[in-house]
């Protein structure tokens, strides 16, 4: 009887101690109630779905690519279907903190279901330091041009390589990898571009990230650095893209701001080629959200079902594949190669 009667003992504790509140501070009371409640849940998109079963194992190593200047070398980690024969194509080019395992991981859901991945370390043969202030212009602007050379390089390079399908592959970018995508996206053997998250308006993006009178009192070097990014906005060169195009962007996300996915769709569409142009917006989530799967599972799985429905669609098909020995559709795992 005790147990039975606890609820309703609550109930009457609550109205008791209602009826104290003076009814003026009742209102303030439930908009503070309201605004607590509000602020502790962020809206999550539904009806998210993962992509479907693995069909192939896979086999991962280490590689190198030619770079932009004569000897240069790029690092690369190259995960693909356990099987023989050419598959769909992609690129994975990492963000500014560089390339760590949660790249790996992607790689993995990629080459599960058919899709060769490289992960493409461009640090690796040029470095520049984009946020310093105090690194000479010349010598940073000549050190990005190369690390875009060193991409569109070693993509050409492995794009023809008897890995992939139709002599093409895809870019897949992440952060400032997004943005570096767009400035190779005109190269013959690129079939598509993926991006996530990226940087593509810096008028808007450094007004957003660098207090102003920092930006007042920043050296030259530093003020000319600033001008030229901004002249080479990816937004300003959305033209020269003319592969269907799919971004992905967090709501939430207070690094790179969402609006700039929704201005670079928006100037993508505006192409006179027409080609393909979309986005997908996920409420609740942040920036890298792809990345740090634990906390964003179901965003993470969603935007590679769509970026693997995406390639297949986009991408020249498999060609001549035939599955190892031993290895059978859904079997999954890895093994090295």
């Amino acid at each position: 009887m005790a147990a039975e009667s606890r609820p309703g003992s609550v109930r009457t504790f609550l109205r008791a101690l209602w009826r104290r509140v003076p009814p003026r501070r009742r209102i303030v009371l439930l908009a503070f109630l309201l605004l607590a409640v509000t602020s502790c849940a962020r809206a999550r998109t539904m009806g998210l779905r993962p992509p479907g079963p693995s069909s192939y194992a896979f086999i991962e190593r280490s590689i190198l690519l030619p770079g932009s200047e004569a000897g240069a070398q790029v690092e690369g980690y190259l995960v693909r279907p356990r099987a023989e024969g050419r598959f769909p194509c992609a690129v994975l080019l990492h963000g500014k903190g560089g390339w760590w395992r949660a790249y790996i991981r992607y790689a993995h859901e990629l080459a599960a279901r058919g899709v060769t991945a490289l992960i493409l370390n461009y640090y690796s043969a040029h470095y520049v330091d984009i946020e310093g202030l105090t690194v000479p212009f010349e010598h940073r602007k000549r050190q990005f041009e190369l690390q875009i050379g060193d991409i569109a390089r070693a993509t050409a390079s492995f794009a023809k390589s008897p890995l992939c399908a139709g002599g093409k592959a895809a870019l897949i970018g992440f952060s400032l990898g997004s943005d570096m995508a767009f400035r190779v996206s005109d190269l013959p053997e690129v079939g598509a571009v993926v991006g996530y998250y990226g940087p593509y308006d810096y008028v808007s993006f450094i007004r957003h990230r660098v207090n102003a009178l920092l930006l007042v009192l920043a050296p030259e070097d530093a003020k000319r650095w600033k001008r030229y990014m901004e002249k080479k906005s990816p937004l300003l060169m959305a033209e020269k893209t003319r592969v269907p195009v799919l971004l992905f962007h967090g709501v939430e996300d207070r690094t790179i701001r969402s609006s700039q996915s929704i201005r670079m769709v928006e100037a993508l569409r505006r192409r006179r080629n027409g080609s393909h142009a979309a986005i997908k917006l996920y409420e609740g989530v942040g920036h890298n959200f792809v990345l740090a799967w634990r906390r964003t599972k179901a965003e993470r799985a969603d935007s590679i079902r769509r970026t693997i429905d995406f390639l297949l669609e986009h991408l020249p098909p498999a060609e001549g594949v035939t599955p190892a020995e031993g290895v059978t559709p859904g079997a999954g795992g890895r093994g090295r190669g």
